[in-house]
């Protein structure tokens, strides 16, 4: 072999080792976001949080999940698991810790892998993040619901329970360089299914949070249309109303939402 060959393929060679090892086919703001949520995940750990949560619980409560937990180790099939987990996500939801109860939720939706129960999962992340103040715990809990979402939507791309869900998420832990992104995932859900009503009604709550009453009035409006029986919907354009100036219309309103 002459030496220009054996130049090129060592050149070639260096060149392969470099593009493997030293670069990156990812973006910059793909690898910002992994290593943004591999963050929040090691923010906290879980099993610390139970034991300290324990403390604070009653006897019986604690005696439950002590039994529970012993059940789980001691237990190999799934299925008996998944129902000791469920019982646990039971009692720590019941006790005021929905952090830790989305934690049990996890682990059965990692067990049944379907939509509802990534779906539940989600949610009571979701709960939780709503309940903690600001701190790792809420950052958690927002990362994990988000991650839980995205899973069930994987499954049921159409879900548009899960989609709302994921939109909520962004809407009450905005992103900070993206901070419209809940709302607009909204409109956009209302664009392509006009006539869904838990679609307006949560517009219809951001609505009148921001103040834009007029848009809270006809979201409410479009909702007594399709579901004249929704009471929550009567009530909150009795507040719209009243919000607005619009007396003697919330007084209806408001009869309608009391007697319904």
């Amino acid at each position: 072999m002459s030496r220009p060959q054996v130049i090129t393929i060592v050149s070639f060679c260096l060149l392969f080792l470099l593009l493997y090892f030293g670069c990156s086919t990812k973006s910059p703001e793909h690898k910002a976001l992994e290593k943004s949520r591999a963050q929040k995940f090691e923010l906290i750990s879980i099993d610390r949080v139970i034991a300290e949560s324990k403390k604070t619980l009653p006897g019986v409560a604690q005696s439950e999940i002590q039994q529970y937990e012993q059940k789980i180790r001691n237990v190999e099939i799934d299925s008996q698991k998944v129902t000791y987990q469920k019982a646990l996500a039971s009692i720590w939801y019941a006790e005021g810790h929905p952090l830790i109860s989305g934690h049990y939720a996890e682990q059965i939706a990692e067990h049944i892998n379907d939509t509802d129960s990534w779906n539940i999962a989600g949610t009571t992340y979701s709960i939780a993040s709503k309940k903690l103040g600001e701190g790792n715990e809420r950052e958690h809990a927002i990362a994990k619901s988000r991650v839980a979402l995205e899973k069930a939507l994987s499954l049921s791309p159409d879900n548009i329970d899960s989609k709302i869900n994921l939109a909520l998420t962004y809407v009450d832990a905005p992103l900070e360089e993206n901070p419209m992104k809940g709302i607009m995932m909204l409109v956009d859900l209302n664009e392509k299914h006009p006539e869904n009503v838990p679609v307006l009604m949560q517009l219809a709550r951001l609505s009148l949070k921001t103040g834009q009453l007029e848009k809270a009035i006809v979201r409410l409006t479009k909702v007594i249309e399709l579901r004249p029986s929704l009471k929550e919907a009567h009530c909150m354009l009795a507040e719209v109303l009243r919000n607005k100036g619009d007396n003697e219309l919330a007084k209806k309103a408001q009869s309608i939402c009391d007697n319904n």
